[in-house]
């Protein structure tokens, strides 16, 4: 009798669990990220056409900084501080989430909003850029899904999701996907 019972209260909370795992929302894309609404609707970022820029510093001798380049100074997609969305992302196979997106805030300038990607000093040696990156939390849903958790202290700016540096070879024009925080 307790078997029975023991084996009942498992096959409900077995069931339970694939219902609650089928009603969570299925990213159409991989490698997009989604914004999961409250009645689990998945919602868009901006999905910028980002140019590759190359500033050279003081003729060169000041060295050079990579930005991609989304030519607007603000996102429409915005979000408040206090607020934070739950954001989650497809991606295919058995890879790490961290090498295939990343966080990068923008610095703005003018009519538009700029990702720094690399900065070199005279003679090539690389200056270290991360302070311009955000430390990501990737949390398994289910297979190939991933919450992407935000710092509980990220900054008010204009952010985007960058895919990896190397895109097949298209270096001068990607997509990225951004927001703001208020």
């Amino acid at each position: 009798m307790k078997k029975s019972i023991f084996a009942l209260v498992v096959l409900i909370l077995g069931f339970g669990f694939i219902l609650s795992a089928q009603s969570f929302p299925n990213p159409k894309f991989s490698l997009r990220p989604y914004i999961v609404e409250s009645d689990s609707v998945l919602k868009t970022f901006e999905r910028a056409d980002a140019h590759l820029d190359i500033k050279v510093k003081g003729l060169g001798y000041g060295g050079s900084e990579t930005y991609y380049t989304a030519f607007k100074p603000n996102s429409d997609v915005r979000f408040s501080k206090n607020a934070l969305p739950k954001i989650i992302i497809k991606i295919d196979g058995n890879i790490d989430p961290s090498d295939q997106i990343s966080l990068s805030k923008a610095i703005v300038k003018k009519d538009r909003r700029r990702f720094l990607q690399a900065s070199m000093a005279l003679g090539g040696k690389s200056r270290d850029v991360s302070s311009y990156y955000v430390n990501l939390e990737f949390k398994i849903i289910r297979d190939g899904i991933y919450e992407l958790i935000l710092p509980s202290d990220i900054q008010t700016g204009e952010y985007a999701f960058m895919p990896p540096v190397y895109d097949g070879g298209n270096y001068f024009k990607s997509k990225i996907y951004c927001f703001g925080i208020d």
